[in-house]
């Protein structure tokens, strides 16, 4: 009796060595410490901005804080916008994007 006992623990540790690796395997784990927490809430409460992101590359009309408004550059001609720069920056986050052109529409 006392061998199955040891051989249903060897199984169930096994078991549960296979979950625990699993679990590491799709997951990431972060460790945070209380004082981190606490800065972390009070910079949100303060509405300082966060670390904007850079999101160059792909064009996009919406960026990821669901704001659809950017700061571009431009260049004027006869009262019209004659060209504008690819890099922008939205207004609500400070991210950086890529402006979209009409050749990405056909892309979509």
């Amino acid at each position: 009796m006392k061998w199955l006992n040891r051989l249903s623990a060897i199984l169930v540790g096994l078991i549960g060595v296979g979950i625990v690796r699993d679990f590491f395997a799709r997951y990431e784990v972060l460790v945070f410490d209380k004082a981190d927490v606490d800065e972390a809430r009070q910079e949100q409460k303060d509405g300082e901005p966060s670390q904007p992101i850079d999101l160059r590359g792909t064009p996009s009309h919406v960026c990821v804080c669901g704001s659809n408004q950017f700061y571009v550059r431009t260049i004027f001609d006869n009262y019209e916008i004659a060209t504008y720069f690819l890099d922008m920056v939205c207004v609500a986050c400070g991210s950086l994007l890529t402006a979209p052109t009409p050749v990405d529409r056909t892309t979509e």
